[in-house]
């Protein structure tokens, strides 16, 4: 991949080079992504291989994560955990959203604000062992902490769709 689209891809075309509040603009990057991928739905015949997809399409990003992470650390910023890149934020709210299949607008809405409160809350506080996986090196560091934030706040939004929705 070329420097620029791995710089683009980093800072989620521009949201990370934010000035105040980056992790919080790619954040909210991931919600264009997150309403392309829901119009995907209609293609797949059942629930499950839509899942299956979403599931697919989640290692994907996870891989290509650590990848821009690693080499936006090594090479393009020349530091740990450059505030500018955000794909790692955009990772996790998508993971946070994994398997809730909301219906309809409204449903699609509040289950988008949900998971947008959830994980800022989780990336910001990084309560547990959120916090302890940054440690980890080559990019993983970087991904693995937000990924993490998104694998327990998918679990807290299905707690909360279960039972209101």
């Amino acid at each position: 991949m070329k420097m620029m689209t791995i710089r683009n891809l980093a800072t989620w075309f521009g949201l990370g080079d934010m000035p105040k509040a980056p992790g919080t603009f790619g954040t909210l990057g991931g919600i264009p992504l997150y309403i392309g991928i829901s119009f995907l739905r209609n293609l797949f015949p059942n629930i499950t291989l839509y899942n299956s997809f979403y599931f697919m399409f989640l290692m994907t990003f996870f891989a290509l994560s650590v990848y821009v992470a690693d080499v936006s650390e090594r090479i393009i910023f020349k530091k740990e955990d450059p505030q500018q890149v955000v794909i790692d934020e955009v990772l996790g709210y998508m993971t946070t959203l994994f398997l809730v299949n909301p219906v309809g607008f409204k449903e699609h809405l509040i289950a988008i604000i949900l998971a947008f409160v959830i994980f800022r809350f989780l990336d910001i506080t990084k309560i547990g062992p959120i916090d302890k996986v940054q440690e980890l090196k080559d990019g993983i560091g970087v991904t693995m902490d937000d990924f993490l934030a998104g694998v327990i706040g998918n679990f807290i939004l299905l707690c909360i769709w279960t039972f209101f929705f």
